[in-house]
Protein backbone atom coordinates (compact mmCIF):
# COMPACT_ATOMS: atom_id res chain seq x y z
CA UNK A 1 0.00 0.00 0.00
CA UNK A 2 1.07 3.63 -0.87
CA UNK A 3 1.12 6.36 1.61
CA UNK A 4 1.18 9.66 0.14
CA UNK A 5 3.12 12.07 2.37
CA UNK A 6 1.11 15.26 3.03
CA UNK A 7 3.19 18.17 4.60
CA UNK A 8 1.74 20.92 6.90
CA UNK A 9 2.98 23.38 9.37
CA UNK A 10 1.80 23.75 13.12
CA UNK A 11 1.53 27.51 14.81
CA UNK A 12 4.93 27.98 14.97
CA UNK A 13 5.59 27.20 11.47
CA UNK A 14 7.05 23.97 11.78
CA UNK A 15 6.83 21.39 9.48
CA UNK A 16 4.39 18.20 10.37
CA UNK A 17 4.40 15.07 8.44
CA UNK A 18 1.35 12.83 8.09
CA UNK A 19 0.65 9.84 6.07
CA UNK A 20 -2.63 8.76 4.94
CA UNK A 21 -4.14 6.20 2.88
CA UNK A 22 -6.47 6.86 -0.45
CA UNK A 23 -9.75 7.00 1.84
CA UNK A 24 -8.11 9.70 3.67
CA UNK A 25 -7.44 7.80 7.41
CA UNK A 26 -3.98 9.25 8.96
CA UNK A 27 -1.84 6.69 10.06
CA UNK A 28 0.43 6.59 12.90
CA UNK A 29 4.59 6.49 12.41
CA UNK A 30 7.88 6.02 13.68
CA UNK A 31 10.97 6.50 12.32
CA UNK A 32 13.00 2.89 11.98
CA UNK A 33 16.35 2.80 13.13
CA UNK A 34 17.58 -0.49 11.80
CA UNK A 35 21.14 -1.35 9.38
CA UNK A 36 18.61 -2.12 6.93
CA UNK A 37 16.14 0.58 7.03
CA UNK A 38 19.50 3.18 7.26
CA UNK A 39 20.35 1.77 4.33
CA UNK A 40 17.15 1.98 2.49
CA UNK A 41 17.10 5.53 3.40
CA UNK A 42 20.73 6.30 2.01
CA UNK A 43 19.61 4.47 -1.35
CA UNK A 44 16.53 6.70 -1.49
CA UNK A 45 18.83 9.90 -0.50
CA UNK A 46 21.63 8.67 -3.69
CA UNK A 47 18.63 8.59 -5.81
CA UNK A 48 17.01 11.96 -4.81
CA UNK A 49 20.33 13.53 -5.85
CA UNK A 50 20.74 11.25 -8.93
CA UNK A 51 16.87 12.99 -10.35
CA UNK A 52 18.32 16.20 -8.89
CA UNK A 53 22.09 16.36 -10.67
CA UNK A 54 19.58 15.36 -13.87
CA UNK A 55 17.23 18.50 -13.73
CA UNK A 56 20.27 20.68 -13.36
CA UNK A 57 21.77 19.65 -16.24
CA UNK A 58 18.44 19.72 -18.30
CA UNK A 59 17.23 22.96 -17.63
CA UNK A 60 21.31 24.23 -18.72
CA UNK A 61 20.08 24.43 -22.17
CA UNK A 62 17.29 26.69 -21.33
CA UNK A 63 19.71 29.32 -19.78
CA UNK A 64 21.29 32.07 -21.46
CA UNK A 65 22.96 34.20 -18.45
CA UNK A 66 26.55 32.59 -18.30
CA UNK A 67 26.38 33.10 -14.80
CA UNK A 68 23.48 31.18 -14.45
CA UNK A 69 24.23 28.36 -16.58
CA UNK A 70 28.21 27.73 -14.80
CA UNK A 71 26.24 27.61 -11.00
CA UNK A 72 23.85 25.13 -12.88
CA UNK A 73 26.74 23.03 -14.48
CA UNK A 74 28.68 22.89 -11.00
CA UNK A 75 25.68 21.95 -8.97
CA UNK A 76 24.79 19.00 -11.08
CA UNK A 77 28.40 18.02 -11.13
CA UNK A 78 28.85 18.63 -7.39
CA UNK A 79 25.68 16.74 -6.69
CA UNK A 80 26.04 13.28 -8.90
CA UNK A 81 30.10 12.98 -7.09
CA UNK A 82 27.82 13.11 -4.17
CA UNK A 83 26.30 10.02 -5.18
CA UNK A 84 29.89 8.28 -4.86
CA UNK A 85 31.55 9.89 -2.01
CA UNK A 86 31.79 8.32 1.22
CA UNK A 87 29.43 10.12 4.02
CA UNK A 88 29.32 9.69 7.57
CA UNK A 89 25.21 9.96 7.61
CA UNK A 90 24.41 8.29 4.57
CA UNK A 91 27.32 5.56 4.63
CA UNK A 92 26.19 4.24 1.46
CA UNK A 93 27.39 4.92 -1.86
CA UNK A 94 27.34 4.21 -5.44
CA UNK A 95 30.29 2.23 -6.54
CA UNK A 96 31.81 1.87 -10.49
CA UNK A 97 30.49 -0.86 -10.96
CA UNK A 98 26.84 0.55 -10.26
CA UNK A 99 27.90 2.53 -13.44
CA UNK A 100 29.75 -0.76 -15.09
CA UNK A 101 26.04 -2.76 -14.78
CA UNK A 102 24.71 -0.14 -17.11
CA UNK A 103 27.03 -0.02 -19.69
CA UNK A 104 30.82 -0.89 -19.89
CA UNK A 105 31.96 1.88 -22.05
CA UNK A 106 29.95 4.80 -19.48
CA UNK A 107 33.27 4.01 -17.04
CA UNK A 108 34.97 6.80 -19.03
CA UNK A 109 32.37 9.37 -19.07
CA UNK A 110 32.00 8.71 -15.08
CA UNK A 111 35.55 9.32 -14.84
CA UNK A 112 35.11 12.36 -16.62
CA UNK A 113 32.93 13.34 -14.53
CA UNK A 114 34.27 13.19 -11.30
CA UNK A 115 37.85 14.27 -12.76
CA UNK A 116 35.96 17.39 -13.53
CA UNK A 117 33.90 17.78 -10.28
CA UNK A 118 37.58 17.27 -8.01
CA UNK A 119 40.02 19.41 -10.58
CA UNK A 120 37.45 22.48 -11.72
CA UNK A 121 34.58 22.73 -9.92
CA UNK A 122 35.31 21.59 -5.84
CA UNK A 123 38.80 21.54 -5.67
CA UNK A 124 41.79 23.97 -7.51
CA UNK A 125 43.66 21.78 -9.84
CA UNK A 126 45.06 22.36 -13.19
CA UNK A 127 42.44 21.59 -15.77
CA UNK A 128 41.74 22.00 -19.51
CA UNK A 129 38.46 24.03 -18.10
CA UNK A 130 39.87 27.26 -16.92
CA UNK A 131 43.04 29.01 -17.41
CA UNK A 132 44.43 32.45 -15.70
CA UNK A 133 47.50 34.11 -16.69
CA UNK A 134 49.61 37.03 -16.19
CA UNK A 135 50.79 38.94 -19.29
CA UNK A 136 53.90 40.98 -19.12
CA UNK A 137 53.20 43.58 -21.79
CA UNK A 138 56.63 45.02 -23.78
CA UNK A 139 57.28 48.33 -25.08
CA UNK A 140 57.43 48.01 -28.92
CA UNK A 141 60.69 47.82 -30.17
CA UNK A 142 60.59 50.74 -32.57
CA UNK A 143 59.69 53.00 -29.36
CA UNK A 144 62.58 51.64 -27.54
CA UNK A 145 62.63 48.38 -25.87
CA UNK A 146 61.06 48.36 -22.08
CA UNK A 147 58.86 46.40 -20.01
CA UNK A 148 55.16 48.60 -20.56
CA UNK A 149 53.51 46.65 -17.77
CA UNK A 150 51.47 43.75 -16.21
CA UNK A 151 48.24 42.63 -16.89
CA UNK A 152 46.34 39.16 -17.03
CA UNK A 153 43.82 36.90 -17.94
CA UNK A 154 41.28 34.63 -17.00
CA UNK A 155 39.31 32.25 -18.93
CA UNK A 156 36.77 29.61 -18.22
CA UNK A 157 34.33 26.83 -19.81
CA UNK A 158 30.49 28.70 -18.08
CA UNK A 159 28.28 25.90 -20.10
CA UNK A 160 28.87 22.18 -21.07
CA UNK A 161 28.24 21.03 -24.97
CA UNK A 162 24.73 19.67 -25.67
CA UNK A 163 26.36 16.53 -26.07
CA UNK A 164 27.88 16.27 -22.83
CA UNK A 165 23.91 17.06 -21.25
CA UNK A 166 22.30 14.59 -23.08
CA UNK A 167 25.33 11.93 -22.19
CA UNK A 168 24.93 13.07 -18.47
CA UNK A 169 21.06 13.16 -18.04
CA UNK A 170 20.82 9.93 -19.55
CA UNK A 171 23.99 8.49 -16.89
CA UNK A 172 21.95 9.81 -14.01
CA UNK A 173 18.99 8.02 -15.51
CA UNK A 174 19.80 4.99 -16.02
CA UNK A 175 21.79 5.07 -12.42
CA UNK A 176 19.01 6.04 -10.82
CA UNK A 177 17.11 2.92 -12.45
CA UNK A 178 20.15 0.81 -11.35
CA UNK A 179 19.91 2.04 -7.34
CA UNK A 180 15.92 1.69 -7.90
CA UNK A 181 16.10 -2.01 -8.72
CA UNK A 182 18.29 -2.38 -5.89
CA UNK A 183 16.20 -0.27 -3.58
CA UNK A 184 13.17 -2.19 -4.08
CA UNK A 185 14.53 -5.45 -2.41
CA UNK A 186 16.32 -3.20 -0.02
CA UNK A 187 12.44 -2.24 0.84
CA UNK A 188 10.95 -5.47 0.83
CA UNK A 189 13.51 -6.77 3.51
CA UNK A 190 12.68 -3.54 5.67
CA UNK A 191 9.01 -4.77 5.71
CA UNK A 192 9.63 -8.19 6.28
CA UNK A 193 11.98 -7.02 9.40
CA UNK A 194 9.38 -4.87 11.12
CA UNK A 195 6.66 -7.51 10.31
CA UNK A 196 8.54 -10.08 11.88
CA UNK A 197 8.73 -7.54 15.21
CA UNK A 198 6.52 -7.41 18.49
CA UNK A 199 3.80 -5.50 16.99
CA UNK A 200 2.91 -4.08 21.15
CA UNK A 201 6.52 -2.77 21.37
CA UNK A 202 6.54 -1.00 17.43
CA UNK A 203 2.98 1.24 18.96
CA UNK A 204 5.23 2.43 21.83
CA UNK A 205 7.69 4.27 18.86
CA UNK A 206 5.10 6.41 17.34
CA UNK A 207 6.20 9.98 16.62
CA UNK A 208 4.43 12.29 18.34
Amino acid sequence: MVFPVAFESNDKNEPIIRFKDKSGVEHPFFVADSPLAKRLSGLTQIMHDLNHAHELMATIKNIENSEVAYSLWMSAIITYGKCFATAKGRKIKIEEDHVRQYDEEAIEFHSSILKMRNEYFAHAGVNEYEKASTIVILEPESQGKGVAGVNHFNVKHSKPSEDFCIYFCHLCKKLYDVIEGIGEGVHQKVLDEYRAKNIDELYTKIKT
